[in-house]
Parts: C-alpha cells; structure tokens; sequence
C-alpha cells in the first residue's frame, strides 16, 4: 500500500516539474507573497512615513503653548536674540470641515424636504469617526517678541521677519520690544 502511494507521489512530481520550470518566476513571487502575508509585518511593516506623521499631528490638535515653545526656541537661536519671550494673540482657532450627507426631495410640487447627516467611519470596537474633508489651521492676529537684541535694528527685523514668515501675519501685526534686565 505504500507502495502505490509513493509512485503516485512520484508521476504527479515528474508531471509539475516541468510545470514548475516553465512558470518557476511566477511560483517564486507567489511563494514570496506568502511569506510577507505570513510575517504579519516583521519586515518593516511599522514603518510610517511623512504623511502618516503629518495626519496624527493634525489629529491631536493645533496646541498654541507648544508653538509658542518652539518659536522661542528658535528665535533664540538667531545671532544677536538673547533671552526670548513670545506672546501669539489668535484671530481665529482650528477648525474642522467634516462631509456631510445632503439629501433633499420634491412632493408632488407642494412643497420640499432636506435632510442633512453627519458621514462617519465605524472602527469595528472603536466605534465611529467623522469623515473630515479639511482643516482649517488657526489665523493669527498678531505678536509681542521681548529680547535682548532689540534695540540692534538688524535682529528686529530678524525677528520679525522670522515671526511674520511662520505665522503668516505683516510686520505691522508684529513688535519687538527690549527685554528688561535682570538685576
């Protein structure tokens, strides 16, 4: 009986192999496709890039403290600066556009209806998400930069040509003023 079942083994080998020849490129992606499915992203499946970066930035929120942080930051790295306090006023804060589901009927010439709902993601257990279309990044009013250097005309306009680029707002929007010093 094992006999019959190694000789059958051995007619279906000797008639894939050539088979298995012909077509060995396409066996071997197929084979290297597997082997991908079956890692479950051991080879760079957690890598995000920019992108992905960029949406989770977006997720979190625009947070103006942490802003100001790291443009005092930098504007204390300008030649000339000092010591740097920064305040931002806000025109208007982030916003959300979300999609929206709009339908609107006629009945009979009398009259019409329009119904408008809220499109959302269901997560499976996470439950549901809306669909943002865009959001609106805050719009700044204007800002007070305090530092050292301001009475060195070159670091004024440094500083406010650094403040007016990043916010987006005119130098008439934007004072430098001398920092106090400590006694």
């Amino acid at each position: 009986m094992n006999k019959t079942v190694f000789c059958r083994t051995g007619s279906i080998a000797e008639k894939l192999m050539p088979m298995l020849r012909k077509y060995r490129a396409v066996v071997a992606v197929l084979l290297a496709g597997m082997l991908l499915l079956a890692s479950g992203g051991w080879f760079g499946g957690n890598k995000t890039d920019g992108a992905e970066n960029a949406s989770t930035d977006m997720d979190r929120g625009f947070d103006l403290a942490a802003f100001e942080r790291e443009l005092n930051e930098r504007l204390a790295a300008v030649e000339g600066v000092g010591r740097v306090e920064l305040m931002l006023s806000l025109e208007e804060t982030a916003e959300e556009v979300y999609a929206v589901n709009v339908r609107q009927s006629q009945n009979n010439g009398t009259g019409s209806s329009y119904e408008q709902n809220l499109t959302v993601l269901s997560d499976g257990s996470y439950g549901e998400t809306p669909v943002t279309v865009k959001s609106l990044l805050p719009r700044f009013r204007g800002a007070i930069v305090l530092c050292d250097g301001a009475d060195d005309a070159a670091v004024r306009l440094a500083v406010t040509q650094a403040v007016g680029t990043v916010c987006g707002i005119g130098a008439d929007k934007i004072t430098v003023l001398k920092m106090e010093k400590d006694t």
